[in-house]
């Protein structure tokens, strides 16, 4: 793929796209997880204690389906979702070769958790079936790394990413931080609204324990 430059998130901190690399203003690459290569991604999710647990299938398996996985099996579903998907599924950020982040980004209709969700049925200006509308749904950054712009950069690739492969509309499920006194909960991996407003994205409707469904067409 050719080379494109061009100013591809609200707030422009993915400004140039090679194939399907997303290099930010703050010397972060951000790359498919696919590519970034399992310890990336395994370092990634060994740094917080809820993410080595749920290893990003909470809002993929149904709840019917979440209740026959222990930690070990869905650690082994992430593996096989990150090397197998087409489109693949998630990024990775890397601050000189070093995992410090994980995106969770793919079309909408793989997610079977949001898809069940009553107040996202309800809600969502897409239709549920529509696989050109994708859900940025998980921004990890390790603890020692937070408050440092690399969830704004992995979101900001999140869209690009998506945009890339062929995305109508992207939906995002963050925390509204204003609900919560400024606070954001244990376990953190959503992002917030302010985030998601800031790339584009617009509140829809509230959903549990203070996070909002957003929405952004292409």
């Amino acid at each position: 793929m050719c080379a494109r430059r061009g100013r591809l998130g609200a707030r422009g901190r993915v400004p140039d796209v090679s194939g399907d690399r997303y290099l930010s203003d703050m010397a972060i690459t951000v790359v498919p997880a696919a590519e970034a290569g399992w310890p990336a991604v395994e370092a990634v999710f060994q740094s917080e204690a809820g993410a080595r647990n749920c290893w990003c299938q909470f809002h993929v398996l149904a709840n019917s389906e979440q209740r026959t996985t222990t930690r070990e099996s869905r650690r082994e579903l992430l593996r096989e979702q990150v090397e197998t998907l087409d489109p693949p599924r998630g990024l990775i950020a890397l601050d000189g070769g070093e995992p410090v982040g994980w995106c969770g980004v793919e079309p909408r209709v793989r997610l079977h958790h949001v898809l069940a969700t009553k107040l996202v049925v309800a809600n969502s200006p897409e239709p549920l079936d529509d696989p050109l509308v994708w859900s940025i749904y998980c921004i990890l950054v390790p603890p020692r790394r937070r408050r440092q712009g690399v969830g704004a950069t992995l979101l900001s690739a999140g869209v690009a990413h998506a945009i890339a492969h062929g995305a109508t509309a992207l939906e995002g499920y963050p925390i509204d931080t204003a609900l919560r006194g400024g606070k954001l909960p244990p376990g953190f991996s959503t992002g917030t609204v302010s985030m998601f407003q800031e790339e584009g994205f617009a509140p829809v409707a509230a959903l549990p324990s203070a996070r909002t469904l957003v929405h952004r067409r292409v």
